[in-house]
C-alpha cells in the first residue's frame, strides 16, 4: 500500500453543524509524508489524537490557540480512500463543514482526484486483544488480516440491538447522516451546540419514527453512522490500521480512548520502512 495524496486542490462549503456559521475549506495536495493537517488562523494542526481538545457530540482538535472542529467525517472518508496528505485551510469559520450530514459529498468530489505517490504507507499492526470501557460502552481492538471494524448499538424504538461492519466498501458507510433525538434538540442548543444543524443535514428521531420527510437511507442508517465516526476518529492514529475494532455503543470520547491506547500500547507496532512488505 502506497501513500495517496490528490491531484489538485478543491473546496469545500457550507454550514458548520454546530457553529452555525459559513465554513469554507479549501483542500490542498501534499507530497509524501507530510500527514494530514488543518490550517486555521495561520496555524498549522495535525490531524492527530495528540491534538484533540474535545469529544463532546463531535470531535475538535486544537493548537496554539487555533480550534478545528467537526473533523471526523472528512477523516473517515480519507482514510478509506486512502489519502494520507493533505493540508486542509479554513478559510471561512472554524468547523468542516457538515454539508448533508454524511460523508457522501466529500467521497464524491475526492473520489476521481486521489493521486498515488512513491512512498509506502506507514501501517499499524495489532499484535494482541485489548480493550476500554465506559459504563455501558466498551471498543476492542484485536489482531487481523486487513482492516475492519463492527459497530454494535441500537435506537430507541427504532432500530433493536444490532451491529453493522465496514471491510473495505466505502459505500456501506458513506451515505449515513449525523443523528440525534427530538428530545436532545434543545438541550443541544442551549450549551450552543446544534445551531447549524437542520433536517437537510441531520436525522431527527422520535418516539419510533424519523422527521425527516424522505425517511431513513437504510434501516440502520444511524448505526452506519456512528460507524463513520469511529472510522474518522481511528483515522486520527496518524497511519493504516490493521486489525479488527468493535464498538459496542461507543462513541467520540471512548474512540478517542482506544486510540489514544492503541498508540501508546506495547500490544500494537508501527511498521516504517518495512511496511511495503505488510500485506493488506
Amino acid at each position: 500500500m502506497m501513500q495517496a495524496t490528490l491531484k489538485d486542490t478543491l473546496v469545500f462549503e457550507g454550514i458548520g453543524v454546530h457553529s452555525g456559521e459559513v465554513s469554507k475549506a479549501l483542500v490542498h495536495p501534499e507530497k509524501e509524508n507530510t500527514g494530514i493537517r488543518f490550517l486555521v488562523k495561520g496555524v498549522y494542526i495535525p490531524a492527530s489524537y495528540r491534538y484533540v481538545v474535545s469529544t463532546d457530540h463531535s470531535t475538535v482538535l486544537g493548537f496554539e490557540g487555533a480550534r478545528v472542529s467537526t473533523v471526523e467525517h472528512l477523516m473517515a472518508v480519507l482514510y478509506m480512500m486512502g489519502i494520507d496528505n493533505l493540508t486542509i485551510e479554513l478559510i471561512k469559520g472554524y468547523e468542516v463543514p457538515i454539508l448533508d450530514g454524511s460523508g457522501y459529498y466529500f467521497y464524491k468530489e475526492l473520489k476521481d482526484r486521489v493521486y498515488t505517490l512513491s512512498e509506502p504507507a506507514r501501517i499499524l499492526s495489532i499484535e494482541d486483544r485489548f480493550e476500554v470501557k465506559n459504563c455501558k460502552a466498551y471498543i476492542s481492538a484485536e489482531p487481523a488480516d486487513a482492516f475492519e471494524v463492527i459497530y454494535t448499538g441500537y435506537v430507541k424504538g427504532l432500530i433493536e440491538l444490532s451491529s453493522v461492519n465496514y471491510s473495505g466498501n466505502i459505500r456501506d458507510v458513506v451515505f449515513a447522516r449525523t443523528f440525534c433525538y427530538d428530545y436532545e434538540v434543545e438541550y443541544l442548543m442551549e450549551r450552543g451546540l446544534a445551531k447549524g444543524g437542520s433536517l437537510k443535514n441531520a436525522l431527527v428521531i422520535g418516539n419510533g419514527f424519523v422527521y425527516n420527510p424522505e425517511g431513513m437511507r437504510s434501516k440502520d442508517e444511524p448505526l452506519r453512522h456512528k460507524l463513520l465516526d469511529l472510522i474518522g476518529d481511528l483515522s486520527l492514529i496518524g497511519c493504516r490500521l490493521k486489525g479488527k475494532v468493535s464498538s459496542h455503543l461507543g462513541g467520540h470520547s471512548l474512540n478517542y480512548e482506544l486510540v489514544k491506547t492503541l498508540a501508546e500500547s506495547s500490544l500494537s507496532t508501527i511498521s516504517t520502512s518495512s511496511c511495503v512488505s505488510t500485506p493488506w
